[in-house]
């Protein structure tokens, strides 16, 4: 049994089999043929479509948020980095002022330890008479031997009185002339003498002195030696004779 549908034929009318493209009496080409054929052009132009090469994805450094995202990370990183290096040399800055401010410290801690020294014999010496300071001078000579005044400091400040010692060098500046005087004729109990001013006492010269006791200082010799002798600041150097011998 033949199971082919019929159909009348679009052109000439007559009964032609439904699948047939043409008309086989007329020769017309038939709808449904036409329709495969735009159904077939259909998925060619689908095929050609999903066949065809698709538009390539730009890599990621070419896309521009990318370099702004970039960009922003780097400001951040050297703010960072320089924000460091400020805290680093802050840090340096303040040791280094720190160190600075100690030695500074350090040298008028000196400075004054020396001022005070100073101003501490020359006081005891500007608030005596000189009748004081020969009074005073020679009770303390008489109790403290030369060989306790070498041994420390513990007598600076005190009235000390020279009756007669002999002058081994003298030399002057603008305004102290310092002497070397020794006592007992021993050049092992040597003084440092301090003079304000000008003296007349010269080498081989008796003086008397009335002065106070500062701390002890080093003296070289002229043997190219050092002594730790004990130092006296006076008013004045009185001349009381002369070694002729």
């Amino acid at each position: 049994m033949d199971n082919d549908t019929k159909t009348h034929c679009t052109n000439c009318g007559k009964e032609i089999p439904s699948k047939v493209d043409f008309c086989p009496f007329c020769g017309a080409k038939q709808a449904s043929s036409a329709s495969s054929d735009q159904a077939k052009d259909v998925e060619n132009a689908e095929d050609k479509i999903e066949g065809s090469p698709k538009k390539p994805k730009k890599k990621w450094y070419k896309r521009w948020w990318v370099w702004i995202v970039i960009v922003i990370l780097a400001i951040g990183v050297i703010g960072a980095l320089g924000s460091s290096d400020d805290s680093d040399s802050s840090s340096s800055s303040d040791e280094s002022s720190a160190t600075s401010t100690a030695k500074k410290n350090s040298s008028s801690s000196s400075s004054s330890s020396t001022s005070t020294s100073v101003r501490k014999s020359v006081q005891v010496l500007d608030s005596n008479s000189e009748d004081q300071l020969a009074e005073k001078g020679e009770t303390n000579a008489n109790q403290i031997r030369y060989g306790e005044l070498i041994k420390s400091n513990d007598y600076y400040g005190k009235p000390y009185s020279i009756s007669k010692g002999e002058v081994l060098q003298a030399s002057e500046s603008k305004d102290v002339t310092t002497l070397l005087v020794y006592i007992d004729d021993d050049t092992d109990q040597l003084f440092e003498v301090a003079v304000r001013g000008k003296t007349k006492a010269i080498e081989d010269d008796y003086v008397s002195i009335n002065g106070v006791l500062d701390k002890m200082t080093d003296y070289d010799t002229q043997s190219g030696g050092s002594n730790t002798v004990p130092v006296i600041f006076a008013k004045k150097a009185t001349v009381v004779g002369h070694d002729d011998n």
